[in-house]
């Protein structure tokens, strides 16, 4: 079946005829459960108050479109994941330019509502499976701009729900033990010298019950390019590279040069290294990034820290998800 331009109607029984050849896709890109970011249901958009200025290289009619794709979905009661899709396939079939985007998009999101466990998958391959087409990652390379577009458009506090594109590393329930920055010394020896970093490029997660052993899940896809000591390191294909500290080599379950997927779990909290207690620290590189928006960001030797990295809550914002969100996350710092 090929795709056909704009978000068509294309095969509602596609989901059906696909689910046998992606069954092995599906298992391997599935999150895992209570993944997703908490928000409310969406609200529908202005129109006539849009955004001047581009929002992810987008303005204009191409952003009124998108906004009438957004408002499809709340008349169908669909999630904010589900616009994020619609936006995403909007972008990729017809670079946001349809004769009647909320025509269209209602036939998008009734094909949805009848695809099996699509709100555990990635949005390119429920994409592809009511589209069809030669490529089931066809659609990958324009998530991040609409998760961009959605969460912008939606405004308000109102986070884009687990997209596929970027997940929480903990199960819900964890504090946030320290933050992003310069800092006083977290670990003093007996000798009077710090034993830890004075400036800590991260920031520090822990579980509300049970750290030690809970599961840590890849934020994004990417490629394992370290996995050593107490640290595994996964470069993502847009460049930036997401470092996961303090926890036992022995725990550790993926190597240099295997490939993971946004939500598979890759290791366990521990607390290796210069550490006071089981706990996440999560940082953040983008030094080479191809992603616009990430690349954007204000880095950390922007104010005295070394070269590269940016603030992890900053990184999940300029992508649509909050990372302590109040109603699932404490600050103890």
């Amino acid at each position: 079946m090929e795709r056909s331009g704009g978000i068509a109607a294309a095969a509602i029984a596609a989901p059906v005829l696909l689910i046998v050849g992606l069954f092995t896709i599906i298992l391997l890109i599935m999150a895992p459960a209570g993944q997703a970011a908490a928000c409310g249901p969406p609200s529908r958009i202005d129109v006539n108050a849009l955004p001047e200025g581009p929002v992810a290289g987008y303005s204009g009619d191409a952003l009124e479109a998108a906004a009438e794709i957004m408002n499809a979905g709340v008349d169908a009661a669909m999630s904010r994941q589900a616009q994020v899709i619609a936006v995403m396939v909007a972008i990729t079939d017809a670079d946001l330019q349809l004769e009647d985007p909320a025509a269209t998009a209602s036939e998008f999101y009734t094909a949805l509502s009848l695809t099996p466990g699509w709100e555990q998958l990635s949005g390119t391959v429920v994409a592809f499976q009511i589209h069809g087409g030669d490529d089931p990652f066809a659609y990958e390379a324009a998530e991040a701009v609409a998760v961009e577009i959605v969460g912008t458009l939606a405004g308000g506090g109102q986070v884009v729900c687990q997209s596929g594109y970027l997940v929480m590393p903990l199960d819900p329930e964890y504090r946030m033990t320290d933050d992003f920055g310069p800092r006083p010394c977290p670990l003093i020896l007996s000798n009077g010298a710090c034993a830890a970093s004075t400036w800590h490029p991260a920031v520090d997660l822990q579980n509300t019950s049970g750290p030690c052993g809970a599961p840590i899940y890849a934020i994004t896809a990417g490629t394992v390019t370290y996995a050593a000591g107490y640290q595994m390191s996964v470069r993502s294909p847009e460049g930036y590279t997401v470092h996961y500290l303090h926890m036992a080599g022995s725990d550790m379950l993926a190597a240099v040069g295997e490939t993971v997927e946004a939500g598979q779990q890759i290791s366990r909290v521990g607390s290796n290294g210069p550490s006071t207690g089981c706990h996440l620290d999560l940082r953040i590189n983008v030094v080479g990034t191809t992603n616009t928006t990430i690349a954007g960001l204000p880095r950390s030797e922007s104010i005295g820290g070394p070269v590269g990295w940016v603030d992890p809550e900053a990184f999940y914002a300029a992508l649509g998800l909050e990372l302590c969100p109040s109603e699932t996350c404490g600050r103890t710092y």
